[in-house]
């Protein structure tokens, strides 16, 4: 259902940017551990899996790669029949109740549909921790004794407040703009990104917002430049040509803001906070990474479980970087954790 639910129903499924010598490694919040992690040929490794997968792509704006068939269903029917091949038994609808480590082996607790039994218990020699952020993450860290990194949506939309009363998001709604974009905290630049913004109701949705929900806090003031950067002096003269700035930026944005071509240069919102968090992209925090031997993924002191994708403290940028690292931390502990099982048989 995640992966259905990706880029719109297309499913970003990673970046070109973390392709080559120089993997765009400042993409993420932890850079040195998922370095470490995903070693010198990050991109490569993971088109590597999914060309062997049988899987065709296709490269968009910004480095961003999707199935060929822009289909998000592709990326999954694909897995799907590795898995098949590889022999793996699915056992959706059960939901992990709780893990613990104990004399080598990993117990693995299951709710279930009462009418089979209620409950279910796994033993294994080796577990994988993969199950995103959230509760049930949050549970396993406490039986286990991890340090867990609080956890908050991000990659989502922001609630704000116009910060000029002529300005009206109901006017606005709906409507889209390219746009350079700042992040200020009490005056200061803290973060700027260029990309698609989309005015809503209660706020600012868009690519470019998602970006800037990872660094915004209530209170923080979000500058956009409707011009993309235009010198000023051409914007006014090409505003006093049209009578307005109806030229320059979606004439429906325009009429809301009076076609005043300064306002759309520098249009200021005030944040409060996130908005739509169930429907953040990704959760921030989880399982401090500190605690994984980032060459297998595997918990120091807890041999035997490992750990891999949303379930640890690492998160990136829009674009595909997220299901980028999910997929290649997931081959790190999968393999590793596949090779200390048949060491423990």
């Amino acid at each position: 259902r995640t992966i259905l639910a990706t880029g719109n129903g297309r499913c970003n499924f990673m970046n070109a940017r973390l392709c080559g010598p120089a993997p765009a490694w400042g993409s993420y919040n932890d850079p040195a551990f998922v370095e470490a992690v995903c070693g010198p040929d990050f991109g490569g490794d993971v088109l590597a899996f999914f060309e062997g997968c049988g899987l065709a792509w296709a490269e968009e704006e910004g480095g961003r790669l999707y199935p060929l068939s822009r289909q998000a269903a592709s990326v999954r029917e694909v897995l799907l029949a590795r898995a098949r091949r590889a022999g793996v038994t699915l056992a959706p609808a059960r939901e992990v109740a709780g893990v613990s480590v104990c004399g080598g082996r990993c117990r693995i607790t299951c709710q279930i549909d009462p009418k089979m039994g209620g409950k279910c218990q796994v033993m294994s020699s080796c577990a994988v921790l993969s199950a995103g952020g959230g509760p049930a993450l949050a549970r396993s860290a406490d039986r286990l004794g991890l340090e867990l990194v609080p956890l908050e949506p991000v990659l989502c939309s922001l609630a704000c407040e116009p910060a000029e009363a002529c300005v009206s998001l109901a006017e606005l709604d709906g409507r889209r703009a390219h746009v350079t974009a700042r992040l200020l905290r009490d005056g200061a630049e803290v973060v700027r990104d260029e990309g698609e913004a989309l005015f809503r109701p209660y706020g600012l949705s868009g690519i470019v917002t998602f970006d800037l929900s990872r660094s915004a806090r209530a209170g923080d003031v979000i500058s956009l430049d409707l011009t993309c950067g235009m010198d000023p002096d051409r914007a006014q003269r090409l505003a006093r040509a049209a009578g307005g700035c109806t030229g320059i930026v979606d004439p429906v944005i325009a009429r809301a803001l009076g076609d005043d071509v300064g306002r759309a240069r520098d249009l200021r919102f005030v944040v409060s906070g996130p908005a739509e968090p169930e429907r953040a992209q990704v959760t921030r925090g989880g399982l401090a990474t500190a605690q994984w031997a980032p060459e297998t993924l595997e918990a120091r002191g807890l041999p035997g479980l490992f750990a891999c994708g949303e379930a640890l403290d690492v998160d990136g940028a829009c674009g595909g970087f997220n299901l980028a690292w999910a997929w290649k931390s997931g081959l790190v502990a999968g393999l590793a954790a596949a090779a200390a099982a048949r060491r423990r048989a």
